[in-house]
């Protein structure tokens, strides 16, 4: 199944016992996610909602609770996730699963995401033959204008199903060259520029035709690029500029959130071996054959930070997203954070608090 349909079984209150959100797209993994969160009541989610960085040799213990009847009733969801796509799950860790589907609880039900797992491997074999698959690939032209006419309607704004169809149209990912394959839509990009020309016409109910003209397709792939660029040769300086430039454009601030990531990301997979891939130029975010792609600076990144440092930094990308999508009142400042702890290399929890200020620039920069 794809991603529209998984959101459409958690709408109907009828999921199935375990899923595995397969693919590179994600931003699709994130609707996905919101799309579990959406489902459970606001009041119970404190308590039917937990999100777990795998860890080898655990999903036993961790799965233990998936048996457990929640708090208040209803149904628990469990999503495990793992930055290296669970490619050091141990024999232990398989049996844990062969164990736990063949008695699934019947208060729960356990997601597994990964984006370019490898298919070779028994652990991942095991989730695509028990497991509802999700293929979380880029959407088509019409299920794209299909979910931006459902994201406007949230909105309270209507759009012809045509011109919606067109605007997906305007952020389909370059394919490969000479491929007649239709590419996918870069969803979080379409989402970023319609939300630019709400904000320009607050009061509009309805997207019209004389709108397209504020969509400015892709115009900061190659600003997004220069930052990314700083990250990955660890110029803290350069990368503050750039950062700093992208705020005064008002650029998405989730956009650059994302980016950031998926510049580590795909620095964890350039040091090979990941066996089973999908297209990262197709299907990485629309940046193909561009030296300042995620695909092109992963390896850049690879040669200047540790392997923990790949994944401490995306666990700083994951908490500064919660900060951001909390109550947190300068997300600015959170995203000037977050690159210096990036690149100057704290781990988690050994960095200042926020409120103490932001570290002089000069005596960082190497």
């Amino acid at each position: 199944m794809g991603p529209t349909q998984f959101i459409a079984a958690l709408r109907s209150k009828k999921p199935a016992a375990a899923y595995f959100l397969r693919g590179p797209d994600r931003f699709l993994h994130e609707e996905c996610r919101k799309a579990i969160v959406a489902s459970l009541p606001a009041e119970t989610r404190e308590w039917c909602l937990t999100e777990i960085e795998f860890q080898p040799k655990r999903l036993r213990q961790e799965l233990q609770a998936a048996s457990q009847m929640p708090m208040l009733g209803g149904r628990s969801f469990l999503i495990f996730s793992d930055p290296e796509d669970f490619k050091h799950a141990a024999d232990d860790d398989h049996t844990a699963l062969e164990e736990y589907f063949a008695r699934p609880s019947p208060f729960a039900t356990v997601v597994f995401a990964a984006t370019e797992p490898d298919r070779r491997r028994r652990f991942i074999q095991f989730l695509e033959k028990n497991a509802e698959l999700v293929e979380m690939l880029p959407l088509s032209r019409r299920e794209a204008a299909s979910w931006l006419r459902h994201h406007l309607g949230e909105a309270g704004v209507e759009i012809a199903p045509d011109l919606a169809e067109e605007i997906a149209a305007r952020f389909e990912s370059g394919g490969e060259r000479g491929s007649t394959k239709e590419s996918g839509v870069n969803l979080l990009w379409m989402r970023t520029e319609i939300e630019k020309a709400l904000a320009a016409k607050p009061e509009s109910r309805r997207l019209e035709r004389a709108d397209l003209d504020m969509l400015v397709v892709f115009r900061e792939e190659h600003e997004i690029g220069k930052l990314l660029r700083a990250i990955a040769q660890r110029q803290l300086s350069s990368a503050y500029d750039n950062l700093r430039a992208l705020l005064a454009s008002k650029q998405s601030e989730m956009l650059i959130l994302w980016s950031i990531g998926d510049l580590f990301r795909q620095a964890l997979r350039s040091g090979g071996g990941s066996g089973y891939r999908y297209s990262g130029a197709r299907y990485g975010g629309g940046w193909s054959r561009n030296p300042y792609s995620t695909q092109e600076l992963g390896p850049v990144a690879r040669g200047k930070y540790s392997h923990r440092e790949l994944l401490q930094a995306l666990r700083h990308v994951r908490q500064a997203d919660l900060g951001i999508k909390s109550s947190w009142k300068d997300s600015r400042l959170l995203l000037e954070f977050l690159v210096w702890q990036i690149i100057v290399g704290k781990a988690v929890g050994s960095a200042p608090p926020l409120t103490e200020g932001m570290p002089v620039e000069s005596s960082l920069d190497g």
